[in-house]
């Protein structure tokens, strides 16, 4: 993957090549900087790579058009991020639904899919409240609540722990694993080793290059 700005070119990942099995649970680390964060977005097709290809269940997304691609994200794909990315303008339950807007599921369905994830996720009594009167931790379980919204096979987290304290980092890792058991595939993208600990797979990226 190669970056450009007029004449310089920066290459943030150089010749990797790796399979992530289906129900999985992968960590990749790196050092600031490194390439982990860009190469998780390759695979959630939110980039498109200047060279090779990445294939989601047989298909190379890398090749899709834009209203094809958003179509495999929008079903195959959940996105959790380090800053939780909700909208504070919407209540609990209305910042879940909106993974559902292009979907043909009827507002009654939605909503009712948004509190069985509220459920899910331990947090039913903050259905009608605004982001901001929650903690760190019960945001981001709105967020993975968020990202399972569309049944999504593979969830993708980009640093998922890293703005919260270590009590919430356990309750997170614990929603995670839970996740994982119900068959998800699972890619975490993190500078916290003790995360890659509890991974099947972990990845290392280095100066742009791959150590498995």
């Amino acid at each position: 993957m190669v970056f450009s700005s007029g004449s310089i070119k920066t290459h943030a990942l150089k010749g990797i090549s790796f399979e992530i099995q289906k129900g999985a649970f992968c960590c990749i680390t790196d050092a600031s900087g490194h390439g982990k964060s860009t190469l998780l977005q390759l695979v959630g097709g939110h980039m498109k790579p200047t060279s090779g290809k990445v294939f989601i269940d047989g298909v190379d997304i890398s090749a899709l058009c834009d209203t094809a691609l958003s179509e495999i994200r929008a079903k195959k794909i959940g996105v959790v991020f380090q800053f939780f990315n909700l909208l504070p303008y919407l209540t609990v339950r209305e910042n879940i639904q909106v993974a559902m807007m292009f979907t043909k599921l009827s507002a009654k369905k939605q909503r009712e899919r948004a509190a069985d994830l509220l459920e899910y996720v331990g947090l039913s009594e903050k259905a009608n409240a605004r982001p901001n009167e929650l903690s760190g931790g019960q945001q981001q379980r709105i967020a993975i609540a968020r990202a399972l919204a569309n049944d999504s096979d593979i969830l993708l987290l980009d640093e998922p722990t890293g703005s919260l304290d270590s009590e919430m980092e356990e309750d997170i890792l614990a929603q995670i694993k839970k996740t994982h058991k119900l068959g998800k595939t699972i890619v975490i993208v993190t500078h916290n080793k003790e995360i890659a600990k509890q991974a099947d797979i972990h990845f290392e990226v280095f100066d742009g290059r791959l150590k498995i």
